[in-house]
C-alpha cells in the first residue's frame, strides 16, 4: 500500500497504481489494520470497484511515540527493510543529538540505518560530521543536490529494497528523492531565517515505487523525536558500539559514566567510540528512567 488519503487507499499492482477501499470487516480492525508498505490482497467487483480484503504478514513495523504530548506509540510503515535518516550540514545546523534520535529508533525496531548528511555545498567538509558514525559501523554518505554528488552512491544503496527516509525538518529529504528520482514531484519548502527550521512539507508517510525493485518512504519532518517505550534497559542496545564495548566493562549494569573498569569510557578516551554518541547514550538512558519512574 502506497498511501492513504481519507477512507481510500492507493496500491502499487504490477507496474501501475489503483485506488481501493476497504473491505467491511477490515474497518473493524485496530488503527494499524492497513499500513504505509502493507502487502494486501485486492478484489475487483463487477462495477469495477476495488476491496482490501485482506494484509499478508509483516516483516516489520516501524514505530514511534506520539507527536506533543499524548502518550503511546504509532505505528509509522510496514516492511520497511532500512531506514535513511538525513541531516544537513547547515539551514538547519547538524544536530548529532537529534540525529542519534533517529538511529536509535532505527535501531529499536531492528533496522539497518544508513545515515545522510545533506546540503554539503553550503560547507567546505562534512566528513567530520560523519565521523561518530562511521566509528560505530554504520553505512555514510555525503551528499549535495546543487552538485549532485553522493546521488549515484545514494541511488545504489536504495537499489532493490524497501527504505524509509527520515530526519529533522528541512534537512532536504524531498528534494534528495526528487533529484534521484525527479518524476516524483514531492513537495519542498524552505527554511526559515528567524528559527532555522524547516517547514513541513510531507504530511503524513507516503510510499513511491524507486527504479526497478525498490520502494522509498517519505516521511514528515520532525523536529523532535522521543524514545517513549524503550526500556533503561533497551537503550544500550539502540547503540551498537557501546553495547559491544560495555560487554567487557568490569559490571554488568556499568553506565558509562566513570564506574571503575568501564571500557566505553577507555574507548572513548582512545578515540574509538565518539564522545557525542555517549553523551547522547547518556541522555536518552536518562529520559527512558524517567519514563520508567514518572513519580521520581
Amino acid at each position: 500500500m502506497l498511501s492513504k488519503v481519507g477512507g481510500r487507499y492507493r496500491v502499487f499492482v504490477g507496474g501501475d497504481t489503483v485506488v481501493a477501499s476497504l473491505r467491511g470487516r477490515l474497518k473493524q480492525a485496530s488503527r494499524d489494520r492497513i499500513l504505509v508498505g502493507d502487502s494486501v490482497t485486492l478484489d475487483v467487483h463487477e462495477d469495477g470497484s476495488i476491496t482490501i480484503e485482506g494484509v499478508e504478514p509483516r516483516t516489520s513495523i516501524l514505530k514511534r511515540r506520539n507527536p506533543g504530548k499524548s502518550v503511546g506509540v504509532r505505528a509509522v510503515a510496514a516492511n520497511i527493510e532500512q531506514i535513511v535518516v538525513v541531516g544537513a550540514a547547515r539551514r538547519p545546523e547538524w544536530h548529532p543529538h537529534l540525529i542519534d534520535r533517529f538511529v536509535a529508533v532505527a535501531e529499536a525496531n531492528q533496522l539497518t540505518a544508513v545515515i545522510v548528511i545533506n546540503k554539503c555545498d553550503l560547507v567546505e567538509d562534512c566528513n567530520e560530521s560523519l565521523q561518530p558514525y562511521q566509528l560505530a559501523g554504520y553505512s555514510v554518505l555525503a551528499t549535495s543536490v546543487p552538485r549532485r554528488s553522493g546521488l549515484e552512491t545514494l541511488r545504489a544503496q536504495l537499489a532493490g529494497r524497501i527504505s524509509l527516509f527520515t530526519g529533522p525538518t528541512g534537512v532536504g529529504k524531498s528534494s534528495l528523492l526528487n533529484a534521484l528520482q525527479p518524476g516524483l514531484r514531492l513537495r519542498t519548502g524552505e527554511v526559515s531565517e528567524r528559527a532555522q527550521v524547516g517547514r513541513h512539507t510531507t504530511v503524513a508517510a507516503e510510499m513511491y515505487p524507486f527504479g526497478n525493485a525498490g520502494f522509498v518512504v517519505d516521511t514528515p519532518g520532525l523536529r523532535d523525536v522521543g524514545l517513549w517505550g524503550l526500556e533503561p534497559q533497551e537503550v544500550e542496545a539502540a547503540f551498537p558500539e557501546i553495547r559491544r564495548t560495555g560487554s567487557e566493562c568490569r559490571f554488568h549494569d556499568c553506565r558509562h559514566r566513570g564506574e571503575p573498569g568501564c571500557v566505553v569510557a577507555q574507548a572513548v578516551e582512545r578515540g574509538r567510540i565518539a564522545p557525542s554518541r555517549l553523551e547522547s547514550f547518556h541522555a536518552l538512558l536518562d529520559e527512558a528512567i524517567r519514563a520508567a519512574r514518572p513519580w521520581a
